[in-house]
């Protein structure tokens, strides 16, 4: 009896909606955040190494510059 109360609940309450999704949907919505995630950190990584290119090229200019 305890599915056929939760249903009794869930009709007699709004759902929200967040409550409305499929476990599908939100699988999937968990991937999409997984992925954006793994690529949001790739270019984390990409804009770390031009930086740190773009820090030694400006190191190398001020050398130069001194002789």
């Amino acid at each position: 009896t305890e599915s056929l109360d939760m249903k009794n609940i869930l009709n007699d309450t709004e759902l929200t909606g967040l409550q409305k999704l499929t476990q599908e949907q939100l699988i999937n919505i968990i991937l999409r955040k997984d992925d954006v995630e793994q690529k949001l950190s790739a270019e984390v990584r990409k804009l770390k190494k031009t930086n740190r290119q773009l820090t030694a090229l400006i190191e190398e200019m001020d050398c130069l510059m001194k002789y």
